[in-house]
């Protein structure tokens, strides 16, 4: 026991004095140099009291501590726990500390830490063994702050915590479906008087409060607590269920709407009217050293029977209102496992009625109110997968399995279960069977659907062309009156058809390469005039339906511009080259005969044939 004890007080002094130089390096490879045999878990439990020793000793000094300290000894542990040199709950031990000496300020901005590193916190290395550590460390501080006054640094916490918990987490989910009846929202049980309200209102609305007079049409004390009894069905759904309960909330849910639907509000009111006057009736005052904003956020409204007029005209308590409405009759509707209560047919059809007269509420709702119940019923439709979800009984979030390729029958039999093959051997089994392998099996398989790729592609099947009858029989059929279909419908004037026959004419058609001098005009125009020509050489059925004569093509020019005469005088030519025989390259007898008669001429008529038959001056 001596021994150990010496050995503790040694490893501690050591830490103790080396942690300053491994902060300011910002390296934990000093603290690796005490130890120089493999760390025992006895040995890491006296460097973790160390490590926190020194930081609540230290470095945490109250309203003077340097956070930046602090998180670097983090990152110091964090790097020491993946050496093997601490235990895996150090960092957050650390942090848990440090959390528990620090102001709400100061935990506020260390917390950013935290938030930064949730990946770290994810790794197997930590989660495991610090998933606890972790909860109880937001707990702790979620029992310090105040749900009103520090609503946002809730929220953070909340928001980590998600996401640093799989979705399968049972600790962090309401598998019973369970409500928080804690929340409960108390209000004036007995009517104001008369005189109290006029006196209220009158100072609420005075100009120095900065309120417009015309906000202050008083509710009655009726329809007040109504609307605030509202919230206990909120809080408990499952009340609804009870007869007497049902005709209660369904009274007070009308009285509510109703009055809703009567008082319409200026899209461009703000709510900072509402904000100004809750703040005159709240009592809490703003923490020292911290300014009072010019619009504060309160996370529960006040139910002062006097500032009911108000709210009714804020558009934000009026959706914050609703959008509970809207969550109350979605539950009431779903299918819930832990349900075993459920509405009749009457109940069902007045949630029906009321969530349509809900949204149109909120429609109504300046600013953006289209807009934000699109929002709302999106969100409330995820919820319904959510719910579906818990149904099932949570099952763990999984990433697909990717589909298994079936194995190419070149893969050897004997190969082995876990033992990856060869290349040389997959190569040599492919060469035996006459095909390629190409290091990855869908590829394989596709490679190897044809031995002779080159004949695999002149297959008919892989023609996609069509035929220029098929193409252009609808077309044909437009032109020549036997369909009948307006001129800015026809297919000519489709930019994708044009497109498309361009490319079909100069693959399997003459006419798109017939040269002529005409200038080209439009794309319509120019389809017209080869639709006509192609009409002549289809199949017969297009003979009757040509009904293009000379005196039409002369109105109708085409992107040619070609008159009759120009038709004509191409298809003579078109004719006298079809009569004449084939021309082949002439003889040595011939050219003999050639060079003697350019000889008889000049000396020089060989270069004038030179330049008709197309050579330059310097070929010549």
């Amino acid at each position: 026991m001596a021994d150990v004890a010496l050995s503790y007080n040694n490893i501690f002094s050591k830490v103790q004095t080396t942690l300053p130089s491994c902060i300011q390096a910002q390296d934990a490879k000093l603290l690796t140099e005490i130890f120089p045999t493999k760390v025992s878990e006895a040995i890491k439990h006296c460097l973790e009291i160390s490590v926190r020793t020194y930081v609540t000793t230290q470095i945490i000094k109250g309203e003077h501590t340097d956070l930046g300290l602090i998180t670097t000894v983090t990152k110091i542990c964090i790097d020491g726990v993946k050496g093997g040199l601490c235990s895996p709950t150090l960092p957050v031990n650390v942090l848990s500390d440090s959390f528990d000496m620090l102001t709400i300020n100061q935990c506020l901005h260390l917390f950013s830490f935290v938030e930064a590193n949730v990946a770290v916190w994810k790794e197997d290395i930590f989660f495991s063994h610090c998933k606890t550590a972790v909860l109880r460390m937001c707990n702790d501080l979620l029992r310090r702050l105040s749900r009103s006054q520090n609503t946002v640094f809730c929220g953070r916490i909340l928001l980590f915590l998600a996401r640093f918990f799989p979705f399968s987490e049972r600790s962090g989910l309401n598998l019973i479906s369970e409500f928080n009846l804690e929340n409960v929202t108390t209000f004036t049980n007995s009517e104001a008087t008369d005189q109290e309200m006029k006196d209220e209102n009158d100072t609420a609305a005075s100009p120095e409060n900065g309120v417009d007079t015309s906000l202050t049409n008083t509710l009655d004390y009726t329809l007040y607590a109504k609307f605030w009894a509202l919230q206990d069905f909120f809080r408990n759904p499952p009340q609804c269920f009870q007869k007497p309960n049902w005709k209660m909330f369904t009274v007070y849910a009308n009285d509510v709407l109703e009055a809703f639907t009567s008082f319409k509000l200026d899209s461009c009111r703000s709510s900072s009217e509402i904000s100004k006057l809750e703040r005159s009736q709240s009592t809490t005052e703003p923490m020292e050293g911290q300014s009072e904003p010019a619009e504060q956020y309160f996370a529960k409204y006040l139910t002062n029977q006097k500032l009911l007029d108000l709210q009714f005209s804020d558009s934000n308590f009026r959706r914050y209102v609703l959008l509970q409405m809207l969550i109350l009759t979605q539950y009431l509707t779903s299918t819930i496992k832990f349900k075993t209560e459920s509405l009749s047919s009457e109940q069902v059809e007045w949630v029906r009625k009321t969530d349509e007269r809900v949204y149109g509420l909120l429609a109504e709702t300046p600013p953006d109110g289209p807009a934000f119940v699109n929002i709302v019923k999106h969100i409330l439709k995820r919820e319904e997968r959510w719910s579906d979800w818990k149904n099932d009984g949570c099952p763990e979030f999984k990433k697909p399995a990717l589909k298994s390729v079936k194995e190419e029958p070149d893969v050897s039999p004997s190969k082995k279960k876990g033992q990856k093959r060869k290349l040389g051997d997959m190569i040599r089994d492919a060469d035996a069977k006459k095909k390629m392998v190409m290091g990855n099996v869908e590829m394989t398989r596709l490679w190897n659907l044809c031995p002779n790729n080159l004949e695999a592609c002149k297959k008919s099947e892989r023609d996609f062309v069509p035929a220029l009858e098929t193409y252009f029989t609808p077309a044909i059929d437009q032109i020549t009156g036997k369909s009948t279909v307006k001129d800015a419908e026809k297919l000519v004037n489709d930019s994708n058809f044009g497109w498309r026959g361009l490319r079909l004419l100069a693959c399997r058609s003459p006419h798109f390469f017939t040269h002529s001098a005409s200038p080209i005009a439009t794309l319509p125009e120019y389809l017209t005039t080869m639709i006509k020509k192609l009409a002549k050489e289809l199949p017969s059925q297009h003979q009757d339906d040509q009904g293009v004569d000379e005196e039409e093509e002369k109105e109708d020019p085409g992107v040619l511009e070609e008159s009759a005469a120009d038709v004509k005088d191409e298809d003579d030519e078109e004719d006298d080259l079809a009569d004449r025989d084939e021309i082949g390259p002439i003889t040595t007898a011939e050219m003999r005969v050639l060079a003697e008669n350019l000889n008889k001429h000049s000396s020089d008529a060989w270069k004038t044939l030179g330049k008709k038959l197309g050579f330059e001056g310097d070929e010549v």
